[in-house]
């Protein structure tokens, strides 16, 4: 039937993973937050088993209105970005509101077996219909199950304790690496400086260290509004319709809490100052370029600044994780520790080292002993080596951006990817030319080229 009627299939990609509970879980949120009003696609079908006609697992559901953000960035008006940030608080506001019971992702109860299945609202909400169609069971965060984690025995949740969710994320990466770690050596151009072989079991102490951080990262009171389970869109942007639910998850608010790409703020301090930004006052005398720079930074600003001050007057509680001084840091600690180990023994470490720093800033951490200690040696010898790596950083995100659109897991658009390709190859081939017949360089480059094919399963 030829109408118009447009609809959207979506089948899991292989080595994502988990194949089963992505799909039963972006189902289920997309049928549980159309019902509570937020702007989400509609779901018309899904199966979450590949013995099915298709013969694979699948998502039917309507294909979003409006315009992606990234196509009227430039268009928008001052009026335009307003309203865009405050319809984007209003929509944030719904989901912080959402009295989620327990950590993991959300189903239809008819997906997941009763001793996996947790309840979906905190204790002291009264019963009602949503009880009786949907829960919260295993995370389907892809980490906990991508590649050879999926055959991995280790708990993927539900969690009702925050210090237990905290720690499954270590420990998920901790048995990765006694089952399947094995010696690498770094990527170029880190394997020039750093080089060798690094060992996976000089990775474990790191990740003890950071357990032994955990029951004091987030309050120790269960019922803290900052301890809250929270559902946040992992790459929120658009405000029409909020696509891509796939491996969404609800954990603890003050990891929830922050500024959405589109809106992050474009400085590297956070003014303490709420006046609205405005143009340089020499705007005019700019070069074209230099107003286009210009413009460019003030639209960010702008966006950024009325995303604090809606904030401020309709999702409070989100304003005050976001007040929470070591915010970023603890974020970026319990990411690291959640990532797969690839020889990099720096980035975890570094994370370490400041939330010993910042431990009286932890809650709850009065009259008591951090227990972890770094000597003063120590400290001098790493803080020389992260300068080191940070350094080999600027020059790979300049590698990166001079190729553009390319993520660190190596992924590119379709519609760039030829484009991409030759950029490589572009790089590359500069690359060699500037080592000069330098033969110990040029074979560091091709062994551990940063865009090299890599296996997709670990």
């Amino acid at each position: 039937m030829d109408d118009g009627f447009e609809v959207i299939a979506k089948i899991p990609y292989r080595f994502t993973g988990p194949k089963y509970y992505a799909t039963a879980s972006e189902a289920a949120t997309l049928c549980f937050l159309h019902a509570k009003g937020i702007p989400v696609p509609q779901l018309y079908g899904y199966s979450p088993l590949e013995d099915n006609p298709v013969g694979a697992e699948y998502i039917l559901m309507e294909k979003a209105k409006g315009v992606g953000l990234q196509n009227k960035w430039h268009g928008m008006s001052k009026r335009d970005r307003h309203e865009l940030a405050s319809s984007f608080v209003e929509i944030e506001k719904k989901f912080f509101n959402i009295p989620f019971g327990s950590m993991g992702s959300l189903y239809f109860k008819t997906d997941i077996k009763q001793d996996h299945q947790a309840a979906l609202y905190a204790p002291d909400i009264p019963h009602n219909e949503d009880y009786e169609v949907f829960c919260i069971g295993p995370t389907a965060d892809y980490m906990f199950s991508y590649g050879r984690r999926a055959a991995l025995n280790i708990d993927r949740g539900p969690w009702n304790n925050h210090k237990k969710y905290l720690a499954c994320i270590a420990r998920k990466e901790a048995e990765w690496i006694r089952s399947f770690g094995k010696p690498v050596e770094l990527d170029f151009p880190y394997n020039g400086v750093f080089p060798g072989l690094k060992y996976p079991a000089d990775y474990l102490p790191l990740l003890d260290k950071y357990l032994a951080l955990v029951p004091f990262l987030l309050p120790e009171d269960t019922n803290s509004r900052l301890n809250k389970p929270t559902l946040r869109h992992p790459e929120s942007g658009a405000v029409s319709c909020i696509i891509d639910w796939q491996h969404t998850f609800i954990e603890p608010r003050l990891l929830a809490a922050g500024y959405p790409r589109a809106f992050e703020n474009p400085d590297l301090q956070q003014s303490t100052d709420l006046r609205e930004p405005s143009l340089p006052s020499n705007y005019v005398a700019l070069s074209s370029q230099e107003k286009a720079e210009a413009d460019e930074l003030y639209r960010r600003r702008l966006l950024f600044h009325y995303y604090r001050i809606f904030n401020g007057h309709y999702n409070k509680p989100h304003l005050e994780a976001l007040r929470d001084p070591i915010l970023l840091p603890r974020q970026h600690l319990v990411d690291r520790a959640g990532r797969q180990w690839s020889g990099n023994l720096v980035t975890l470490k570094g994370a370490l080292v400041r939330m010993v720093e910042y431990w009286p800033h932890l809650p709850d951490t009065e009259g008591k002993h951090c227990p972890v200690k770094f000597s003063a040696e120590e400290l001098n010898d790493f803080h020389d080596e992260e300068q080191t790596w940070l350094n080999l950083n600027k020059v790979v995100s300049q590698w990166y951006d001079q190729v553009g659109g390319v993520s660190e897991e190596g992924w590119v658009s379709n519609d760039r990817y030829d484009e991409t390709v030759q950029r490589v190859a572009e790089l590359k081939s500069a690359l060699i030319a500037s080592a000069e017949g330098d033969e110990e360089g040029i074979r560091l480059l091709e062994e551990g080229w940063l865009f090299r094919d890599r296996d997709e399963v670990y």
